[in-house]
């Protein structure tokens, strides 16, 4: 394959789900390992296994918006992933064989969860992945067992995700105080879904970790869970909420989006020691995975975008789901069609704001380990350790994307102040 090469990663199939209490423990080694047994055993074997090509792009030839940088100090680099609709920018940028045209040859490795590709991550076997947003500040301070430095340049996708419920429970949920006593699932601890979630079920009056079962799964595993009554609801990226659609299991209760606009979902991180020592392969990263992203960002490369990444070889994924999510043209089964075209975006800028909002939150549910933040200035400097803004900007202003700097974010419609974190806390608190 030109642009990319695809190989698998993962470990056992069966989703773990984990009791009620544990999804707001920090992780310990023992978690990460049991959730992602056998993950470098099945990235070796995925290695050796001949890959087929892709059919011939259906996107119109790519033409890269800017110049490679000269002397690249390394062009193999290997990234992770996986495979939903958050991943587009990084799988789209090989799909479009627009690594190549910035220099590089990149192999993509695919895994089906978050834990194994935290484990390959501290392993040393990638490069940069993709990650849940809130995963690189977890990774890069220890917050759980499993420590790297790292970067977050980019944020992968704005929205796009949301919360669905069994069919049967039609009428009966309405709103988060209609989640008491229900099964919920979520795809990592260290993820804005788990995060947002909370404050959502903490908005009816409920305290999500003695009221509502949350449980941790494989996210890949959530739609057949709801269908055969394994859990009553999920909040996940939207891909699995339209195939609950899709399959008669569930309705879309809510979009995040309507929580959060624009939060942060996924995020692209970098090894802290390759970016330092390939630093204008990491800027050549940085330009391919940048031009990837805002090539999707249009709406009017949003339909053929989801027939490319729909392909076996990409994220192999049922079209007519990736189009409604990527055009915001949906049905969310109870009998509404929807046309939403923000459902997801692809402005790739970190704003501060969005770690100082994801550490808040990790704080108030014991996720940051022995670590603990009081003041707007703490918050900021242990963003400031991961977020790399510098970079981004100076790739996406030549670009043209969103690069000003977000100084509140509005959250379930109150106000957060990222220079004032505990009052938003405070104002939540359970």
């Amino acid at each position: 394959m030109n642009g990319g090469h695809f190989l698998w990663a993962g470990g056992n199939k069966a989703g773990k789900t984990s009791d009620t209490g544990a999804s707001h423990r920090s992780l310990t080694r023992r978690q990460l390992l049991g959730w992602g047994a056998g993950v470098s055993v099945a990235s070796l074997l995925a290695a050796c296994a001949p890959q087929d090509g892709p059919a011939t792009p259906t996107v119109a030839d790519f033409e890269p918006s800017l110049e490679p940088p000269e002397n690249l100090e390394q062009r193999d680099i290997t990234i992770g992933f996986v495979p939903i609709t958050c991943a587009s920018p990084i799988v789209n940028a090989a799909a479009l064989h627009i690594y190549e045209q910035y220099g590089l040859n990149v192999t993509l490795r695919r895994y089906t969860g978050w834990a194994e590709s935290w484990i390959a991550f501290v392993a040393g076997e990638l490069d940069a992945t993709q990650m849940l947003a809130p995963m690189p500040l977890a990774i890069h301070h220890n917050f759980a067992d499993g420590q790297r430095d790292i970067r977050l340049p980019y944020v992968t996708n704005i929205n796009g995700n949301g919360i669905s419920v069994a069919q049967h429970l039609q009428g009966d949920v309405e709103g988060p105080e209609d989640f008491a006593g229900l099964r919920l699932g979520l795809p990592f601890d260290y993820s804005v879904h788990n995060l947002l979630a909370r404050d959502y079920l903490a908005s009816g009056g409920l305290d999500p970790q003695n009221d509502v079962d949350l449980r941790i799964m494989r996210p890949a595993d959530m739609v057949t869970a709801l269908a055969v009554g394994q859990i009553d609801a999920f909040c996940l990226p939207d891909q699995f909420c339209q195939r609950a659609v899709a399959e008669g299991a569930g309705f879309i209760h809510a979009l995040t989006k309507d929580l959060w606009q624009e939060h942060p979902c996924c995020s692209f991180a970098v090894a802290d020691d390759f970016a330092t020592n390939n630093p204008n392969t990491y800027t050549a990263l940085l330009r391919a995975i940048g031009d990837s992203a805002l090539f999707i960002d249009d709406g009017h490369n949003r339909a053929q975008t989801a027939e490319l990444m729909a392909q076996p070889a990409y994220l192999g994924l049922p079209e007519p789901v990736l189009t409604a999510v990527l055009t915001g043209e949906f049905p969310d089964g109870t009998g509404q069609e929807h046309a939403v075209p923000d459902r997801i975006g692809f402005q790739p800028y970190p704003h501060e704001s969005y770690g100082v909002w994801m550490l808040d939150s990790m704080q108030r549910w014991g996720l940051t380990g022995d670590s603990t933040f009081t003041s707007g200035a703490e918050y900021s400097a242990a963003v400031r350790d991961v977020f790399d803004p510098e970079s981004a900007g100076q790739v996406l202003d030549q670009l043209g994307g969103q690069t000003q700097e977000r100084t509140t974010e509005t959250v379930l419609g109150e106000t957060f102040d990222p220079q004032n974190p505990a009052e938003w806390s405070s104002a939540n608190e359970q």
